[in-house]
């Protein structure tokens, strides 16, 4: 099997290998997943080092909430709300971090900050400089696929913000969109985001790729994308997936009737571990990194995942 990469600064991940675990760090008041729990700067280091404790491999720390119905934060909010937690972080501990952030002027403080990745969910189609600013610098990327800029006007995306994008897509392109097979119009969105990486230097092996689940996606597609996470790697990629805390995970503890309500204490927990039982299947199918907001079901997951991924590599 061919031996994909991807480098960021001075780390390597390599194919075939267990997945990494990439703890969240929302710094922001608005998250739909923690309440802006850790939005404080003295609150966020000592989460960032909780799930550093509990065995996070990296960190993706983001001061802008991309939730259905969130608002838009001005770059240089966005800035004094994530750089200094990186400098804080990256002065303790040696631990890659990715910005999720979709802003090139974010981006580029944020890496002269100490940031290895930029977690890009408009993979540079978002802001016409991302990808001149990543290119410049040794930072890696995660490109994600984003049905919302695709697809505007489907009914699961109307409900998200704006993401930049102007002109991506004609509006006969978007309406041609909404008829699409959600694998074809994800390469086809990859095929485009990946013209601008090269455009502006970046090699393949600093590039992953993100299904963005989550993203103006119905339940059904939500799913397909996951069972078909393989043919990421089949395009020459290895893969990143965020499934963490999805609300389409809720509605299938909902329609089954379990506890899926977050402000209960069994619905909070059921979350976690309907996201753990994700990543076991996604670490079976040979994700690289798996985006999680906590570490411990995850770690579980990842192990009985590596051993059922390791056994099919066996036969």
């Amino acid at each position: 099997m061919k031996d994909l990469q991807f480098k960021f600064g001075k780390y390597t991940i390599h194919n075939n290998e267990r997945p990494l675990l990439c703890g969240i760090l929302n710094v922001t008041p608005d998250s739909f997943s923690d309440g802006g729990r850790f939005f404080q700067k003295d609150t966020a280091i000592k989460r960032a080092l909780e799930l550093i404790d509990q065995g996070a491999e990296m960190l993706d720390i983001g001061g802008e909430s991309t939730r259905p119905g969130s608002s838009y934060v001005e770059v240089d909010a966005e800035i004094e709300r994530v750089v200094p937690v990186i400098e804080a972080i990256k002065a303790s501990v040696d631990i890659p971090i990715s910005v999720d952030t979709w802003k090139s002027d974010v981006a580029r403080e944020t890496i002269k900050a100490g940031a290895d990745i930029i977690n890009d969910i408009t993979g540079f189609l978002g802001d016409p400089h991302m990808a001149h600013v990543v290119g410049k610098t040794d930072a890696g990327a995660v490109l994600m696929f984003n049905p919302v800029i695709a697809r505007p006007e489907h009914e699961s995306a109307r409900v998200f913000p704006k993401f930049g994008a102007e002109g991506v897509y004609s509006p006969e392109e978007e309406k041609e969109n909404l008829n699409i097979p959600i694998l074809d119009l994800m390469f086809d969105y990859f095929d485009r985001a990946l013209v601008k990486a090269r455009e502006a230097g970046i090699e393949n092996n600093r590039i992953m790729l993100d299904p963005g689940i989550g993203f103006g996606l119905t339940q059904v597609e939500n799913l397909t994308l996951i069972n078909e996470i393989e043919c990421i790697k089949d395009y020459g990629y290895l893969a990143y997936l965020g499934v963490s805390r999805k609300r389409f995970l809720q509605s299938i503890l909902a329609e089954n009737g379990f506890a899926s309500d977050a402000k209960s204490e069994e619905g909070f927990i059921n979350r976690d571990l309907a996201s753990s039982y994700i990543s076991a299947f996604a670490s079976a199918k040979g994700v690289s990194v798996l985006r999680v907001h906590e570490i411990l079901p995850h770690k579980m997951a990842v192990a009985v995942g590596t051993s059922l991924f390791n056994a099919k590599l066996s036969l």
